[in-house]
């Protein structure tokens, strides 16, 4: 494998060009999905427990459920995303979010709510989250940090304007009360229809290479064609190939079928830039050569045919075989859900064509099983939906386990202040009308924190560390936000701080997640935390608000949550005896790990292979 262009190679990332775009649409994603969850307690808590006469544990029920769904969607939208497209399945989510917030318009129940923000709406954005985030992994590489950094910083700017703009359309002096806000809202996630319009596939993409295969196989059984794809990724045809593409075949994918095959080649001597085939592959392929000129000609001994293995074999599956589902673990890139810089893998750095040999998942591996799709063998599998969605083996390692736990209690109280900060500050008789100043703050902050703390990540210094404080000083402001009284500028204080540090929170996740378990392990590491953290943040809202009915006061409910962030924080500090401490016995390091990306805590030289 050569060079550093799509057409040399087309699993690399273009780093710019259209990506910018995709960064824009993520960025809007992130401002309206985000801007509404977290503002939903700020602006609806009140009317809606005036309205439906019923007590905070019940209203905030509401808004716990909505992120709980989005994150527990993750793994089902992973299979539609690889299936589909990050373009389509962003129009459906955006469309079935929009219809959730549209229904809840016309009945004032909180079941109802339940159905329809909670489950309806949580669902679309569970569609729309993960396209946000994998379709700018896709469109970058050696910038991913800068544009990353970019696109989630939406979310920080969205808890800034909605809390601001959403009182003055529910109440004075644009009055069409928390009903009319819904309705609103729903136009407003409706518009992230335009922005997943605008989200161009590329050509590696699975849905892609699906979708060109199927329509080869709309053609009766013929041949495919082998096309190349230049720098303006335009497909010009070549000549026919096999459907199965070795990973380091570059610059070509199946696009039609055709006719019928060439027989008539000319015998060549091997020029420079020979490509050959994967030979762990048991069809027969021909030997593919690139010229100075970019083209691609065929190059057979003296014997050798023209491959014209019908599309009927393709299809053809055996009974017995096994269909796997497509979950986190098999993203055509296993890099695809890392936020921080790639400078950061060693093997990005010394060795990037190792790399994207490594960390570019060949798609067409299983492709007489046709992967992408949900198969009723796979459906007679006696094996639980989650053991298949997620790899739970991961739990088996002690130091993932603790960091598994961290994130569950991380998550109790996360959304806490986000949801109560209004109802906090009408308890302290903080005048209504500068009660939303808060959430804004909270807003700013996150943005802020994502960029500095970000930024921080991606020098020389010891990220576990960085994260530990930044969930230790989130939980202490979250522990102290009841003694601020009714004074604005304390509330302000502590919402900055917290925003600030738990925005460096979500984007320091993967990049400890690959610092723990390495870079090939991210994608299963994350389905796991998304399971964890959807059962923490849909029990956690809920409970605070059961609490301070039953108390009178959040103090209680504060200081509990605020610890369980604290704590989960505090308890991570025990990672690196206990990474010596493996490290001296049987679970050694190799140098791979070290290579994509493990951090390892020791005082001793492990650079050893073992």
């Amino acid at each position: 494998m050569s060079g550093g262009t799509l057409e040399e190679n087309p699993g690399l990332a273009p780093d710019g060009g259209w990506g910018w775009i995709i960064v824009f649409c993520s960025f809007m994603i992130h401002f309206i999905m985000d801007g509404i969850t977290y503002a939903m307690g700020d602006v609806y808590m009140q009317p809606m427990k005036e309205r439906l006469n019923l007590g905070r544990e019940y209203i905030s029920a509401i808004f716990s459920i909505l992120p709980a769904i989005t994150l527990f969607v993750g793994p089902i939208a992973t299979i539609f995303t690889n299936r589909f497209g990050c373009r389509m399945i962003t129009v459906i989510g955006a469309f079935i979010a929009a219809f959730g917030f549209f229904l809840s318009f016309w009945i004032a129940s909180i079941w109802w709510y339940y159905i329809t923000i909670g489950i309806i709406g949580g669902f679309g954005f569970g569609m729309i989250y993960l396209p946000a985030i994998v379709s700018v992994g896709y469109y970058f590489e050696k910038k991913r940090a800068t544009a990353m950094g970019i696109a989630v910083c939406g979310s920080g700017v969205g808890t800034m304007v909605f809390p601001f703009l959403m009182p003055y359309i529910t109440g004075w002096p644009v009055y069409f009360g928390y009903e009319g806000g819904l309705l609103i809202q729903s136009s407003i996630i409706f518009m992230c229809i335009l922005f997943g319009l605008l989200m161009i596939p590329l050509p590696h993409e699975p849905s892609e290479i699906l979708r060109l295969k199927k329509k080869s196989l709309s053609g009766n059984n013929k041949n495919y064609e082998l096309v190349n794809i230049n720098e303006h990724n335009h497909l010009q045809p070549i000549l026919e190939v096999p459907e199965r593409l070795s990973s380091q075949d570059a610059g070509v994918v199946p696009i039609r079928p055709i006719e019928s095959a060439t027989n008539n080649y000319e015998e060549t001597s091997t020029p420079r830039g020979m490509i050959q085939s994967n030979p762990k592959r048991n069809s027969s392929m021909p030997l593919l050569l690139v010229n100075g000129d970019d083209s691609v000609q065929p190059f057979l001994n003296n014997k050798q045919k023209p491959w014209t293995r019908s599309l009927h074999h393709l299809t053809t599956q055996s009974s017995d075989h096994h269909h796997p589902v497509l979950s986190f673990k098999q993203f055509p890139r296993k890099d695809v859900l890392y936020m921080g810089s790639l400078k950061n893998i060693p093997m990005f750095v010394k060795q990037p064509d190792e790399y994207h040999r490594q960390i570019i998942v060949d798609t067409q591996q299983s492709s007489d099983e046709d992967p992408v799709t949900l198969s009723t063998t796979t459906a007679k599998k006696t094996e639980s939906i989650w053991t298949r969605f997620i790899d739970l083996s991961l739990l088996g390692n002690i130091v993932f386990s603790i960091f598994a736990v961290s994130n569950f209690l991380t998550s109790l109280g996360f959304n806490v202040p986000y949801t109560f900060a209004g109802d906090l500050a009408m308890d302290l008789h903080v005048p209504e009308s500068q009660k939303h100043y808060i959430v804004m703050s909270m807003g700013i902050g996150n943005t802020i924190g994502r960029i500095v703390i970000g930024f921080l990540a991606d020098k020389k210094i010891n990220r576990l560390a960085l994260y530990n404080i930044t969930l230790i000083i989130a939980g202490i402001a979250t522990m102290v936000a009841p003694l601020a009284g009714p004074y604005l500028a304390l509330h302000i204080g502590y919402a900055s701080v917290f925003g600030f540090f738990s925005g460096g929170y979500v984007g320091l996740t993967s990049i400890i997640v690959v610092d723990l378990v390495g870079l090939e392990k991210l994608s299963d590491a994350f389905g796991v935390l998304l399971l964890f953290q959807g059962v923490a943040v849909a029990i956690g809202s809920p409970i605070v608000g059961a609490l301070r009915e039953l108390l009178g006061n959040y103090k209680i409910p504060y200081l509990l949550f605020g610890l369980f962030i604290t704590v989960s924080g505090a308890m991570l500090f025990s990672i690196p005896p206990l990474m010596k401490r493996r490290q001296k016995s049987k679970h050694k390091v190799t140098q791979h790990d070290l290579d994509m990306g493990v951090v390892v805590y020791s005082e001793q030289n492990l650079t050893q292979t073992t």
